[in-house]
């Protein structure tokens, strides 16, 4: 009995690793197809979760990659992180390519912002960021 639930419970965490989404690298000639319109859900936090609406446009097609993000805070979000509720737009021209094959943007340099996004499939994306003390990631896909 005990060997049939240790290869259940390795053959669920096979498959687990499995189904994880792998990263696709990006270089630079991947970065026209990459330009474009992302659209999502973000999550504010890792342990007391709130989500809503994120759109990242890849506005260029070469280092330094322009980027603009635009998020819709729930008004849980503003008051717990102390950042304005609504709709907000962001711009930053600063995205690199990294020799993982993400884009970093940092903020131009702030020690306290960063946003990495990466492919992990076709016309989809994962971003993971750091913003005033939030932590959180967003699952992307390509509309335009």
């Amino acid at each position: 009995m005990r060997k049939v639930i240790c290869l259940a419970v390795v053959a669920l965490m096979i498959a687990c690793i499995g189904c994880a989404a792998k990263r696709m690298p990006i270089t630079q000639n991947d970065l026209k197809n990459v330009k474009g319109t992302w659209e999502g859900t973000i999550s504010y936090g890792l342990y007391d979760v709130q989500t809503g609406p994120m759109t990242l446009e890849i506005l260029s097609d070469k280092p330094p990659i322009a980027g603009k993000v635009t998020l819709d805070v729930p008004q849980m979000v503003s008051t717990q992180y102390a950042v304005p509720a609504g709709k907000g737009t962001r711009e930053n021209a600063d995205g690199k390519l990294t020799p993982q094959g993400t884009i970093l943007w940092t903020g131009g340099g702030a020690a306290n912002h960063s946003m990495e996004f990466y492919l992990t499939g076709e016309n989809r994306a994962r971003v993971f960021y750091y913003f005033l003390g939030i932590k959180g990631d967003a699952l992307l896909t390509k509309t335009k």
